[in-house]
């Protein structure tokens, strides 16, 4: 019956990651100021005007697209804000989400207009199980106990989908295991952890917010293992896949790696054809859930071809279809075309277990679907002697 469960617990989340859906940024302001916020050089205080709003969901709906995002900054904070919520389910959306920090939703009336307006899924950005851990990150004294009541608040409602997204640094990672049994014990069941990103606000707060994985991996195998539990759903999202041996079914699905490329498009197109060298490259890339996907472009451009990754050594031999194939660098090639090699042929992954194998320096691991699929056990070290 658990293993039942658990099936069909995974083949939701595969159906959930891939459909399709339309994020729309809202806002370039927000009432808190994270610590960690990689976003914080698109914050000006502007709202998106509805025109060009109501533009990006029509775009949407003639896509046959039926789940919308809405985000910021603070999607809460737009004058216009139920005005747009209705406008997405007059256009037909099915689904409407909206990330928040959730303090205006400590107002029950707010949150009531918000619902009836159309949404469905309601997440909250929470990074602290009590009020010196949170507002430690969102430097705005009084946040948690809003955020708090509009949590409770969006809890009462009836059939309303409510989760929290989680941004994992190095001020609350110890403390993820708590926070996440305090807020189950509120009633939430799903929850995403977001891997910091060295971007904005957290790489100016480098010292405070990137940390080590390996050095806290065992509290971390601690939160992984509340997955186990068939009525909970946990994501994690950018978290290197290698830290989630035996719980592979939390390694981020590949195809997010186009929203991901989506954000950073134009960086990626000028270093393609004007030989610009991506902003970000450098010391950062270490804290990067893209480092890889940068280093083949670079190898792209050096080289002008890219191949297909061959087989490990403790795989060749079984019965296993690697296609090899062969990318040619011009400048017109598309950063998607790109991506698309990059995830059939070119994102293979290790075991943390591979570090005491004599092949590891001349092994790329094997494809991240194959590891999605099998599992990291497939793969088997050679030790010396």
């Amino acid at each position: 019956m658990i293993k039942k469960m658990i099936k069909r617990k995974f083949l939701q989340r595969e159906k959930a990651a891939v459909q399709k859906r339309v994020w729309i940024r809202l806002t370039r302001c927000c009432n808190n100021r994270c610590i960690f916020c990689l976003d914080s050089e698109n914050q000006d205080g502007s709202v998106i005007p509805f025109k060009k709003i109501e533009h990006q969901l029509k775009r949407g709906r003639e896509e046959n697209i039926e789940r919308v995002v809405f985000s910021g900054g603070e999607p809460t904070l737009h004058p216009e804000f139920i005005k747009i919520i209705k406008k997405a389910k007059d256009l037909g959306y099915q689904h409407i989400q909206v990330i928040t920090n959730g303090r205006l939703f400590m107002y029950p009336d707010f949150l009531k207009k918000t619902v009836r307006a159309g949404v469905n899924e309601i997440t909250f950005s929470i990074h602290g199980h009590t009020k010196n851990l949170h507002e430690k990150q969102t430097q705005i004294k009084g946040s948690f106990q809003q955020t708090l009541l509009g949590l409770n608040n969006a809890l009462k409602i009836p059939g309303l989908i409510v989760n929290i997204d989680i941004v994992v640094n190095k001020i609350n990672v110890k403390y993820l295991y708590e926070m996440l049994c305090f807020f189950i014990n509120l009633g939430v069941h799903e929850f995403e952890l977001l891997q910091v990103m060295p971007f904005g606000r957290a790489w100016e707060n480098r010292k405070k917010v990137l940390y080590d994985i390996k050095k806290v991996y065992p509290s971390l195998k601690k939160v992984f293992s509340l997955s186990k539990n068939p009525s909970l759903f946990l994501w994690c999202n950018r978290f290197p896949p290698s830290f989630l041996e035996g719980f592979e079914e939390l390694i981020q699905h590949p195809l997010k790696l186009f929203d991901e490329i989506e954000g950073r498009k134009e960086m990626f197109e000028e270093f393609l054809k004007e030989e610009k060298i991506m902003d970000c490259f450098g010391e950062r890339c270490q804290y990067c859930f893209l480092e890889n996907f940068c280093k083949d472009l670079i190898e792209l451009k050096k080289k002008r071809f890219l191949h297909s990754k061959p087989l490990p050594k403790c795989l060749q031999g079984m019965k296993i279809n690697i296609e090899k194939r062969k990318l040619k660098y011009k400048k017109s090639l598309s950063i998607y075309k790109i991506l698309y090699f990059y995830l059939k042929h070119r994102y293979f992954v290790k075991s943390l277990r591979c570090e005491i194998c004599k092949y590891n320096p001349v092994c790329f691991g094997m494809n991240i679907d194959y590891i999605r699929k099998k599992g990291f056990k497939v793969l088997k070290e050679f030790k010396n002697g």
